[in-house]
């Protein structure tokens, strides 16, 4: 099993490359986009997706590696990789998955994707504004229901690891998770 260390120099790693490796493309990109003209935005958009699309093999293999050491340590290695994630340079806007890479995941037959992305939800330091990150838990369970992905049965695996601490106003991860989970219950036993 792999330690935080070991993960730490893989994390870095992995934020050099994709910060030096693809970057100067990028910004070569950017730097071209008329901000004066119709249609920026969606310019914006494209070029970002497509850098995405350039860095997923490393991104799929550090997500990967994120996972597995979480999950092999029991999760009491959360924090410390938050951290780890939050002192590099591009990695941490890129970490959590999409949606759009969470239905390709899903695709596929797996839901390490949604996992994952519940596991980062977990750990974000949250503080002092949680309202775009309780919106994307909404969406998030959204997403979930919409693809039949049993979020009930990863939510109750993740609970035990989920903190009291209140994050969300007067919610914490382990209530947003209780809520969720119960929602999802007494979304299944109503009649279709």
């Amino acid at each position: 099993m792999e330690s935080i260390t070991t993960v730490k120099s893989k994390i870095d790693l992995i934020d050099e490359e994709i910060t030096h490796k693809y970057v100067d493309e990028l910004r070569a990109k950017e730097s071209r986009i008329d901000f004066t003209k119709e249609g920026w935005v969606e310019e914006m958009r494209s070029i970002e997706s497509e850098y995405r699309e350039k860095i997923q093999p490393e991104l799929a293999y550090i997500r990967t590696t994120i996972g597995e050491v979480l999950a092999g340590n029991a999760f009491k290695d959360l924090q410390p990789m938050a951290v780890l994630l939050e002192d590099t340079q591009r990695l941490k806007n890129y970490i959590t998955p999409t949606f759009e890479e969470m239905d390709l995941n899903v695709q596929s037959g797996s839901a390490e994707y949604v996992t994952l992305s519940l596991v980062l939800f977990m750990a974000r330091n949250l503080e002092p504004d949680a309202r775009d990150e309780m919106v994307y838990f909404s969406d998030l369970i959204r997403f979930c229901g919409s693809k039949k992905i049993d979020i009930k049965t990863i939510l109750q695996k993740l609970l035990p690891y989920a903190f009291d601490e209140i994050k969300y106003g007067t919610y914490s991860v382990r209530s947003l998770f209780e809520d969720a989970i119960k929602q999802q219950s007494a979304a299944a036993g109503k009649p279709q």
